[in-house]
Order: structure tokens, then sequence, then C-alpha cells
């Protein structure tokens, strides 16, 4: 299965949105957590990563805050990194993906 239309592109395109959640977390503006599976055999993995918004803080929707958001790709990363887009969609995140 190939990934998104809007994950392709160079890695360093695929690792901005997570990067910016990552951000947020960091700064205290959201928490979440990530889990992150794989399966199928090792020529044909797909990886799914979950994110679960544990807290959000004023500027964001509140009624994202419990809900998990996962994406699968065959790549790790693009799993990840589609995920976290859904979540900064989801608690309207309308800032620059740097």
């Amino acid at each position: 299965m190939p990934a998104p239309s809007y994950l392709s592109g160079d890695q360093l395109t695929l690792n901005r949105y997570f990067m910016e959640l990552h951000n947020l977390q960091q700064r205290g503006e959201v928490k979440y957590t990530e889990d992150i599976q794989q399966v199928g055999p090792a020529n044909a993995r797909l990886w799914t990563c979950f994110i679960t918004i544990v807290s959000a803080g004023p500027k964001f929707k509140q009624e994202a805050t419990g809900q998990t958001f996962w994406l699968g790709a065959e790549q790790k990363q693009a799993a990840r990194d589609g995920a976290a887009r859904l979540v900064l969609l989801n608690i309207g995140y309308k800032g620059p993906i740097h």
C-alpha cells in the first residue's frame, strides 16, 4: 500500500508534521501518547502509528482531547507523520509547519 499523496516527497518533508507536534508537546501546548505497531513479514511490513491526545491548550479544539488518530504506511516515519498530520488538523493547528 503506497503512502498517501500528501506524504510523498523527500524524507525532510516527510517528518515535518511529527516534528511540529513534538515541538508543541515540548512547549507544553499539547500532550499526547504514541504507540507504533508493525505487522506482516519483513519484506512487507505495515507500520501503524496511534497518537492519543491527552490534553490540548486553550488555543486548540478541546473536542480532540481523548481521541486517538492513526495511520498505517509501509514506512515507520510515514505512519508517524501521517498520524501527526491528522492530530494537527483535528486540534485546529493553524501555524506553519517548520
